[in-house]
């Protein structure tokens, strides 16, 4: 916890969203979706700093990916990393990554 701590201030200071709601964002990918915590932070990394999404805007898209739940977080990040900072895309690449049984 000391570490995702860590992470969330360092992050904060870079994104300008609060490291609670980098903590909370971190929290439910990792739990909602059996993610890892590796595989969320780098997908909220890629959410703030390339996407540039606000503190509102992740919120909003994390719980899109809970409701879209099982989600392979892998994939997720690859496809916001394809999506080129564009936010219409990210939240686009949920459903690319929604693991379909």
């Amino acid at each position: 916890m000391v570490n995702n701590k860590k992470w969330a201030e360092k992050l904060s200071a870079n994104c300008g969203v609060s490291a609670q709601a980098l903590k909370f964002a971190l929290e439910e990918l990792s739990e909602s979706c059996y993610g890892d915590s590796l595989s969320s932070k780098k997908v909220i990394e890629e959410l703030t700093t390339s996407c540039h999404l606000s503190e509102a805007e992740l919120r909003k898209f994390v719980e899109n990916v809970s409701k879209n739940c099982p989600v392979d977080l892998k994939k997720l990040h690859e496809e916001i990393a394809q999506s080129e900072g564009e936010k219409e895309q990210a939240f686009a690449a949920i459903k690319r990554a929604t693991i379909r049984g």
